[in-house]
């Protein structure tokens, strides 16, 4: 929903977040382009969403899983022969 203050358009806070989806994509993109082409996106995307998964099983807030779990792919991508 969007409302004006002002004459300024001002969104709902509880809706600006993506859905995970979205966000675990973005992240192995991010993956991808860090790893400058040495790994295909799909390669990034099965390691950002592994992350993700074994992240979320022990996380008591998840607000910033798809960033953790970015990073934890990216080590661990990067550490691979």
């Amino acid at each position: 929903m969007v409302d004006k203050l002002e004459g300024h358009q001002v969104r709902d806070p509880r809706r600006l977040h993506a859905p995970i989806e979205v966000q675990l994509d973005q992240a192995a993109e991010e993956v991808t382009r860090r790893l400058a082409g040495r790994i295909g996106y799909q390669v990034a995307r099965e390691a950002v969403t592994d992350a993700y998964q074994r992240l979320a099983g022990q996380a008591k807030i998840h607000n910033f899983l798809p960033i953790l779990a970015a990073r934890s792919a990216h080590r661990r991508l990067q550490a691979a022969p």
